[in-house]
């Protein structure tokens, strides 16, 4: 229970910080975190430009300090070993690895590694899902290593960049000016048969007062071409899209070697008590009137998220909440289908990709340090032209019809999850899910790991 304790004081943070790299999903301190956002607590470190963060108190700061830990996951049949190691030095300069090979590559969520035809112990696949070198101040971050960014408002209702993608490589620079932060990132997705090569960049702002209220803009670029090296014309962190695009500043000339969104996200809280999310994302603008008379449509998204907490104490958190998500037909697609906001065959967003709707009903309980359980409930539909069902090719037509489109896949259902801190290095989870027209669906996993914390 000390360990615990302390991890939870470590990143939960108070006034003397410093952010060092983004905390793996898995681990409990992202449980302690997301929850303690619902309820109007650190949000002088929360953001909408990122994941939570590790964060190191002063006294830490001035030698070589190192966070391990190598540890055991199963779900349900399947096995995965993992190590993490993180060290921070001389106030600024920080590192990060969390590797981990499997036996099963589909039963780990945001795995993306490749299985061999071998296997050496049993497990068949490994992948690095998180690495990288830093340097931070007060004021900037310099990071170049592996990972993923989750852009937007609110709990799990990001949509054009989420931590449910599979890891990329990119260089990033932010900027906390009190009030108002920025971030760039460039990066490599990945290449296909054909030797197309496609790449990610994105720059957002936000403005904050560090306690209730925060309000972001952010524009997500994927452009991609046959043996296209990474493009000067977007390293610029002070620039756009549409203005590097029409001015012909690429190394791929014309409209059609990359696809840009751009999303407004707002962050409220209300009340001590109640907290307002949501999103609003644009793929495609139809402005002129031949294109309206031909009967385009815009590329559209929007997701909103309202939580209320009528139980918030020492030793307990209860937050009620109702979320909507929509991501129309074409959005997230493209004319070349390579720029479309994939990755490894899976969304860089929404985990249901794109020509659907969700709308969810759920209950979160915490005892803050040790016991976590999630309840929900809703209507989840899918269309044909969803982009997890052809990852690669282009829309059909940028024309309004019906949504979600052609032969859609509804889903109903109810869910329960948990985790449970068993014992300091033990966690127990599990996760059942019944569906209207499916067979129930269970999930049960144990996490054992051996933390070491030494100084040089």
């Amino acid at each position: 229970m000390k360990y615990i304790v302390i991890q939870s004081i470590l990143i939960l943070g108070f006034n003397s910080i410093l952010n060092a790299q983004e905390i793996p999903e898995e681990f409990i301190e992202n449980e302690i975190y997301n929850l303690s956002v619902d309820i109007g607590e650190n949000w002088e470190s929360y953001t909408t430009l990122g994941s939570p963060r590790f964060q190191l108190s002063q006294n830490e700061l001035n030698q070589l300090n190192i966070h391990s830990r190598f540890g055991f996951q199963s779900i349900n049949n399947s096995i995965a070993l993992y190590g993490f190691g993180h060290f921070t030095f001389n106030n600024n300069f920080y590192g990060y690895l969390y590797p981990r090979i499997v036996n099963d590559i589909d039963a780990f969520p945001r795995y993306s590694g490749i299985p061999r035809d071998i296997t050496r112990g049993g497990f068949n696949s490994g992948e690095t899902d998180l690495s990288g070198i830093g340097y931070q101040s007060d004021w900037l971050t310099i990071q170049l290593g592996r990972g993923r960014e989750n852009w937007g408002a609110g709990t799990n209702i990001q949509l054009a960049l989420s931590k449910n993608s599979p890891p990329y490589d990119y260089g990033m620079i932010g900027l906390d000016m009190k009030n108002i932060r920025v971030k760039y990132i460039h990066g490599f997705l990945e290449s296909t048969e054909s030797i197309v090569n496609r790449y990610i960049t994105a720059r957002g702002v936000e403005w904050t007062n560090k306690k209730t209220l925060i309000f972001g803009l952010t524009e997500t670029v994927i452009y991609s071409g046959q043996n296209r090296p990474i493009d000067l014309g977007y390293m610029n962190p002070i620039s756009t899209h549409l203005e590097i695009e029409l001015n012909e500043r690429l190394n791929s000339l014309g409209t059609g070697s990359a696809n840009a969104v751009w999303q407004a996200s707002l962050d409220w809280m209300v009340s001590p008590k109640i907290r307002l999310s949501g999103n609003f994302l644009f793929d495609e603008f139809v402005i002129d009137g031949i294109e309206k008379d031909a009967g385009k449509e815009h590329g559209l998204a929007y997701s909103g998220r309202i939580s209320f907490t009528p139980v918030k104490n020492q030793s307990s958190l209860l937050t009620a909440y109702i979320s909507l998500l929509k991501v129309g037909t074409p959005t997230f697609r493209h004319g070349s289908g390579t720029n479309n906001f994939v990755i490894r065959n899976k969304p860089l967003g929404w985990y249901y990709g794109s020509d659907g709707r969700e709308l969810k009903i759920g209950m979160n309980y915490s005892n803050r340090n040790k016991l976590f359980l999630y309840m929900s409930t809703g209507k989840r539909e899918r269309g044909e032209e969803s982009i997890t069902l052809r990852p690669y090719e282009p829309y059909k037509d940028y024309l309004a019809g019906p949504f979600p489109s052609g032969g859609v896949e509804i889903h109903e259902f109810i869910s329960m999850d948990f985790k449970w801190v068993w014992k300091p290095s033990i966690q127990l989870e599990g996760k059942a899910e019944w569906g209207k027209n499916s067979e129930p669906n269970w999930i049960f996993g144990m996490n054992i790991y051996f933390p070491k914390e030494f100084q040089l």
